[in-house]
């Protein structure tokens, strides 16, 4: 599933861009794996839409330089 979400060809279909992707996962497979995405989307429902029945958080963020101009 996990290679099917993310092949090239669906990411495009998308109309997203996937620009960085981390999984955390833990060894003891009673606990649920984590994905952490950076992806630039013209709005939050095209990523939601994209991870379909998946429970999704989106979140917008700024590069550290920008943020660090405002401390």
């Amino acid at each position: 599933m996990v290679k099917q979400l993310f092949a090239e060809q669906n990411i495009k279909n998308a109309g997203i861009n996937l620009t960085a992707a981390y999984m955390s996962c833990p060894q003891d497979t009673s606990y649920d794996h984590k994905g952490f995405f950076t992806i630039d989307a013209q709005n939050p429902e095209d990523i939601k839409k994209f991870f379909g029945p998946m429970s999704v958080e989106v979140r917008p963020i700024k590069p550290l330089s920008e943020v660090a101009k405002t401390l």
